[in-house]
C-alpha cells in the first residue's frame, strides 16, 4: 500500500494556470487522505464517482480552478481508455430523454443539417439521437469499452482516441458537442483550438460543463458532488468564455443544463458522492417512500450545476 502511494506521487507534476499559464495560485482545497486505494482507471472514469482528494487551486490572475499538482497527462489519458463504464450505460432510456431535449439547441443555431461531432461521445448515445434527427454524425470516445458500445449498440462511427489524435480535416464540421467532457481533458485550451480548426467558419460549439459559479458549488464548497477526481478543471461562465474568446469562439448563450435519469440510480449517487448528514438523511426518507411505492425505475427531470454553454466559431 505504501509502495503505491510513493509511485503515485513520483508521477505528479505542478502544472501551469491552461487559461493563463501563470504560476500564480492559491489553494482552495488541500490535499486528502483518501478513504480507499482505488485503481487509476476507476478515478479517471467518468462515472465511477471516486471523489477529488487532490489539491485544488484557483488561478490569482484570471481565476480558472484546477487540481494542481497532478498525475502526469500521458497517465491520464491512458487510464481514461482503458476499463468499462456500466455505471454509466445502465441508464439508456434517461440518457436518451436528456438529449433529446438537447436537440433542440442544435435546430436552435443551425437549421439545416450537416456534419456533427460529438467529443467525448462516451457510449454513443447523443449520436444515436443526433442520427435519428438526421444529422451525419461522429464520435470521438478514448475509453475503448465506451466506444466499442457505440459502435455495436447504435452503429455509431466512433474514433478511440482523442480529439488531437483523430486528425480530422479543415473545416469539416457544422456542429462540435462536448457534453460534460472539457473538464475532464489534460489540456483543455489546445482542444479548444483544434475544435475550432475542424469547425467550419460560422460553425457551432456547444459544451455542458458542471459550473463552479454555481449555488450549490458555493453551498457545498470542497463536499460538491462534481468536485470529482477526473474533473481536472472546474469551470465557471467567465472562465470558460474567456478561454473561448482565446481560442477563436464568440459565446451566444448560457443556459441550465436539465438532466433526466431514474430516481433509484439517483439515489445510488447521492449515497456514493454525498458527505452531508442532512442530505443523506433526506436521502434515506426519499429512498425510503421510493421502495414503498415502486418508483425506482421513474425517470426525472432535475438540475444539479451544470450549464449548457453555446458558442460560435468568429476566426
Amino acid at each position: 500500500m505504501r509502495k503505491r502511494k510513493k509511485e503515485h506521487n513520483l508521477k505528479e507534476q505542478y502544472i501551469k494556470c491552461n487559461l493563463c499559464n501563470s504560476n500564480n495560485y492559491k489553494v482552495l482545497f488541500k490535499k486528502r487522505k483518501a478513504e480507499r486505494v482505488v485503481p487509476l482507471t476507476d478515478k479517471y472514469s467518468a462515472s465511477k464517482g471516486i471523489m477529488c482528494t487532490d489539491q485544488v487551486v484557483k488561478c490569482n490572475k484570471c481565476g480558472l480552478v484546477y487540481i494542481n499538482p497532478r498525475i502526469k497527462e500521458d497517465i491520464i489519458i491512458d487510464s481514461c481508455s482503458k476499463g468499462d463504464d456500466k455505471v454509466y450505460t445502465s441508464q439508456p432510456e434517461g440518457r436518451i430523454l436528456t438529449f433529446k431535449k438537447e436537440i433542440k439547441l442544435l435546430k436552435k443555431y443551425k437549421k439545416k443539417n450537416g456534419k456533427l461531432l460529438d467529443v467525448g461521445c462516451a457510449a454513443g448515445f447523443f449520436l444515436h439521437v443526433a442520427k435519428q434527427e438526421g444529422w451525419n454524425v461522429q464520435g470521438v470516445e478514448p475509453n475503448s469499452w465506451l466506444a466499442d458500445y457505440g459502435r455495436k449498440n447504435f452503429e455509431a462511427k466512433v474514433f478511440n482516441g482523442t480529439l488531437e489524435e483523430a486528425k480530422f480535416k479543415d473545416n469539416m464540421f457544422d456542429i462540435i458537442t462536448m457534453w460534460d467532457v472539457l473538464e475532464h481533458i489534460p489540456d483543455p485550451k489546445s482542444a479548444l483550438i483544434e475544435a475550432n480548426r475542424i469547425l467550419k467558419p460560422g460553425g457551432i460549439l456547444i459544451i455542458s460543463f458542471p459550473d463552479f459559479s454555481s449555488i450549490f458549488a458555493k453551498l457545498f464548497g470542497k463536499n460538491w458532488w462534481f468536485l470529482l477526481s477526473h474533473h481536472l478543471f472546474q469551470f465557471t461562465p467567465k472562465t470558460l468564455k474567456r478561454m473561448l474568446r482565446m481560442t477563436g469562439f464568440k459565446t451566444l448563450k448560457y443556459k441550465m443544463h436539465w438532466q433526466i435519469l431514474s430516481i433509484g440510480y439517483l439515489l445510488k449517487v447521492v449515497k456514493v458522492l454525498s458527505k452531508n448528514p442532512l442530505i443523506l438523511l433526506g436521502r434515506s426518507v426519499v429512498s425510503f417512500f421510493v421502495k414503498l411505492f415502486g418508483l425506482q425505475n421513474m425517470n426525472i427531470s432535475y438540475y444539479a450545476s451544470q450549464t449548457d454553454l453555446i458558442a460560435k466559431k468568429v476566426k
